[in-house]
């Protein structure tokens, strides 16, 4: 980035206004600076344009006699031919000039502030990519917290599938789904007979495959369907297993074996 005095010294420079030191110096360093060579390049262009769209102008007729009379010896009077004496004035170049050295330093500064502005919106974008990437990565991440939980829930759920062992109800058939993290679960039967008032099946949790734990009594329709949430009686550690018994209305403390219609594996 070049800085306001080297800016200055470009806009003399081009305009022919600096010392022979300051000009050998100056130009080593714009040997030494691309940026500051193509700077002056444009600073030159720029001069150039700006002195050439101003006209040469003649002075006034009475200028002239002014200037005889003051130049001219008084006991003499020369009489110079008309045609051959038109003074040009140079002041319209010198006006031009300092226009041009405005110009310059106006156009340095422009430049500078198009820099600055361009380099602050290159920082807002990469800021807004930044964001956008933030934002990315936090979505990914609470996806990821979901994904892991819902795979913790599913480590947690047992499922069971509870097959008929009685002769008379062949089709009978249920499915149980135990979730240890809630301590609670979804039992579903299909095709069981339906039974007299004065018995209910009794479903049980078979901690870690071998000890009952009552989970609950229950009917069936007409149909022998039946789908219920239900809750062991006691904590369980590891569900193991599942099984129903056909008790006596109310259910019993422990399972009676012989009455088993449906276990699982």
């Amino acid at each position: 980035m070049i800085d306001e005095r080297m800016q200055e010294q470009a806009s003399l420079h081009v305009l022919g206004a600096l010392s022979p030191a300051e000009a050998r110096e100056f130009k080593a360093a714009m040997q030494a600076d691309p940026e500051l060579k193509e700077f002056v390049a444009s600073l030159s262009t720029a001069t150039g344009a700006l002195a050439g769209s101003v006209s040469m102008t003649e002075p006034p007729p009475q200028l002239r006699a002014k200037i005889l009379a003051q130049i001219a010896p008084p006991q003499k009077t020369v009489s110079l031919p008309e045609q051959n004496f038109r003074p040009k004035f140079w002041l319209p170049w010198s006006l031009a000039t300092g226009f041009a050295a405005l110009c310059l330093i106006l156009f340095a500064q422009d430049s500078q502030l198009k820099k600055q502005v361009g380099a602050q919106a290159q920082q807002i974008n990469d800021l807004n990519q930044l964001a956008q990437s933030l934002q990315t990565a936090t979505n990914d991440l609470q996806q990821a917290v979901a994904t892991l939980r819902e795979s913790n829930r599913l480590a947690n759920l047992k499922i069971a599938m509870l097959n008929s062992i009685v002769a008379d109800a062949p089709k009978a058939v249920a499915v149980s789904l135990w979730d240890n993290e809630k301590q609670d679960g979804v039992f579903v039967a299909e095709n069981l007979k339906p039974l007299p008032a004065d018995k209910d099946y009794q479903l049980w949790v078979l901690e870690n495959g071998t000890t009952p734990v009552d989970a609950g009594v229950f009917h069936v329709g007409d149909d022998g369907n039946v789908r219920m949430e239900f809750k062991a009686k006691q904590p369980i550690k590891v569900a193991g297993k599942f099984a129903v018994t056909q008790e006596i209305r109310g259910g019993v403390a422990s399972p009676t074996i012989k009455n088993m219609v449906l276990a699982s594996n």
